[in-house]
């Protein structure tokens, strides 16, 4: 049966001190005398009081806690593959009593498929959680829509707040910013802190390689360019074709494999046999899904053409061929964010601040390195 949990109160009863006195004594040591800190102390052991975090940080108008604000970016890898949370099996139809839970052998291996999890915002979330607990801060995680209320409703409960945008974007946070810290994560745009990769130079060092390694004289884009990152990906992507002499660049495709995984303007292309020498894709997701797709066509990377991407997820590295990229450190980025509102008491006392993280090339089969 349960029981009802000691208070402060009980304490002070059992230690014949005020309440005051018991709060002193667990949160301000040097105001209370030695002796009386261990009758309180004496008195809640044997009571089993334990002292509330939540209580103390409340006391001082903080959380204790740091929030991070996802969106939804698990996304279909081809046309016709389902997100990795979708169709799982109902918890609540299972048996929880039996002595051993069985499990569904297909469903795990789709639901744990590399090209599906783990993502980009998987690793950012990991460096943010390892972060918080080197300054033994506690997290909330919360995955919502891109609207004002629900990020405000996640912003009510923390001392600061991180927010990673899909390619719907995100709400102003202007109003937020005034309330709690608030840092973005691969996106420019708001107010308070940034955390940023250098898009414009990966794109560079990709394309550059691509030619001076391989000898590429035509490539294509492949994605979309909604979303910060794959808009400054796109711009860097003709900046620097521009800059090529004897070397085309165009627009192959602009899918968006978070809405609508089809590669309508593509596969035309691969029938009418008028593909480039390479392709560059605005995501890894986009690049391994067009691997897939151009392979269901007969046309195989790097045989026939070289296919590379940009964020080094996991993905890359088991998938088959492994594929280039340009790898950002999203664990790091993750930490930077959590250190931002670490160091930020939200007081307007730290100015807003940008952090951009340099990246690298990852090479891999689908180029013909590797």
């Amino acid at each position: 049966m349960p029981t009802t949990r000691p208070t402060v109160y009980d304490v002070a009863e059992r230690a014949g001190v005020s309440i005051a006195t018991v709060s002193f004594a667990f949160r301000r040591p040097d105001k209370v005398r030695t002796e009386t800190r261990e009758v309180v102390l004496q008195a809640a052991r044997e009571i089993g009081y334990v002292p509330s975090g939540s209580a103390r940080n409340l006391a001082r108008g903080r959380t204790g806690v740091l929030g991070l604000h996802l969106f939804d970016l698990l996304l279909d890898v081809a046309p016709g593959t389902p997100a990795a949370d979708e169709g799982l099996v109902d918890l609540s139809s299972l048996d929880l009593t039996a002595p051993l839970l069985q499990w569904d052998a297909a469903e795990d291996a789709r639901a744990s498929e590399p090209k599906v999890f783990p993502l980009y915002v998987d690793e950012v979330q990991r460096g943010f959680v390892l972060e918080c607990r080197r300054n033994t801060t506690g997290v909330l995680l919360r995955r919502g829509g891109t609207g004002s209320n629900e990020i405000a409703e996640t912003a009510g409960q923390v001392d600061g707040l991180a927010i990673l945008p899909g390619h719907a974007g995100f709400a102003p946070t202007e109003a937020l910013s005034s309330s709690v810290p608030v840092v973005m994560v691969s996106s420019g745009g708001g107010t308070g802190h940034h955390v940023l990769a250098d898009n414009a130079g990966g794109v560079s060092i990709l394309v550059e390689h691509l030619v001076t390694a391989h000898g590429v004289r035509s490539l294509g884009w492949v994605g979309a360019a909604e979303g910060w990152d794959p808009r400054r990906r796109r711009d860097a992507f003709d900046d620097t074709v521009a800059d090529l002499d004897g070397v085309t660049g165009e627009l192959i495709d602009a899918v968006d494999v978070g809405v609508d995984p089809v590669f309508t303007t593509l596969l035309e292309r691969a029938d009418s046999g008028t593909l480039p020498d390479a392709l560059v894709c605005a995501t890894d997701q986009t690049a391994l899904a067009a691997i897939d797709v151009l392979r269901a066509r007969g046309i195989e990377a790097p045989r026939d053409i070289l296919i590379a991407g940009f964020d080094g997820i996991q993905a890359t590295r088991t998938s088959s061929p492994t594929l280039t990229t340009v790898r950002q450190p999203m664990e790091l980025m993750g930490r930077l964010a959590a250190h931002l509102l670490l160091t930020d008491p939200g007081d307007g006392s730290v100015a807003p601040r940008t952090v951009t993280v340099a990246v690298a090339l990852q090479l891999g089969a689908s180029c013909g390195c590797g």
